[in-house]
């Protein structure tokens, strides 16, 4: 492997950006094949030069690649079958999570920390290029430069998480098993890794830097667009049912959500809020009459 690989897996991204309290530009600047973009209450098809906001999922077809570019120089590439979310877009903090699929991740410098979560394992990075892949029943990286942590788990990792994985080295881990780490890639690894990932991801940011595309709406959002996302650990369903809170009016969205309730019980009280009214303090009966002293 040459260059630039890095991370992402059902994940979450630490971010410092330029201007405090400013939304980080996230710029797609590259689409092969298909992928969709989910947004408020749509189903998109993602185009090159389309700004991701927080809330966004990303979803690539079986045989397509996106790649993200940030103000800051880093460079994040979709590959195959990614599913992909940016929790939050801030100059203190940016999460993005990646439930399945193939991811590159090319930090930019050392003043940009990246923190990814996936259902398997956080990482936290400050300078590193990995490659990471998440499947249903594992989730592996190769870190070709720099170094990051890990923690166990559907957790995100810290400065002092317990896993150190340096330059050349792989790690894997199933799930309710430790992870395992070895001093270069397994062979299957490499074998299904997208070839392109091989190479440097390309610069691509200039060429999107002043030119804004909107996305083209393909139809509403459904509960199954979504259904994995809500399923996940609290940190991840709250932040999403805040966003989604209106399809609760719309039947079919509300009916599946009921149907999934003990996945995600928060929803309770935004499907049924009578239930969570205050309670009218009881009514009191008439006054006892004073008996008469004998």
């Amino acid at each position: 492997m040459r260059t630039t690989l890095a991370l992402a897996t059902a994940a979450c991204l630490t971010l410092p950006v330029i201007g405090a309290g400013a939304e980080a530009p996230a710029v797609v600047t590259l689409v092969e094949d298909q992928a969709a973009l989910l947004r408020s209450s749509g189903r998109f098809a993602l185009a090159e030069g389309v700004r991701l906001q927080a809330g966004d999922v990303v979803e690539v077809a079986d045989k397509g690649l996106v790649q993200i570019g940030l103000a800051d120089g880093t460079k994040l590439s979709l590959g195959p079958q990614s599913r992909f979310h940016v929790a939050a877009l801030a100059a203190s903090r940016s999460d993005f999570y990646l439930l399945q699929g193939w991811s590159k991740f090319a930090l930019a410098r050392p003043a940009t920390p990246l923190r990814v979560t996936t259902p398997f394992f956080g990482l936290g990075a400050a300078e590193a290029i990995v490659v990471l892949h998440v499947r249903s029943e594992e989730a592996s990286l190769f870190v070709e430069k720099g170094e990051l942590r890990l923690s166990e788990g559907f957790v995100k990792a810290s400065a002092t998480s317990a896993v150190a994985v340096r330059a050349g080295q792989f790690y894997a881990r199933k799930a309710e098993q430790r992870g395992t780490l070895l001093p270069r890639p397994a062979p299957a690894f490499v074998a299904a890794m997208p070839r392109h990932y091989q190479d440097n991801l390309p610069e691509r940011l200039a060429k999107h830097k002043d030119r804004e595309v909107a996305p083209r709406r393909l139809g509403d959002l459904a509960y199954a667009d979504v259904e994995a996302w809500l399923k996940g650990p609290p940190d991840l369903r709250r932040p999403m049912m805040q966003r989604l809170r209106s399809h609760a009016r719309e039947p079919q969205f509300r009916k599946a959500l009921i149907a999934n309730l003990s996945f995600h019980p928060e929803w309770d009280r935004i499907l049924f809020p009578d239930k969570y009214k205050p309670k009218p303090p009881p009514v009191a009966g008439p006054a006892a009459a004073p008996q008469a002293k004998e």
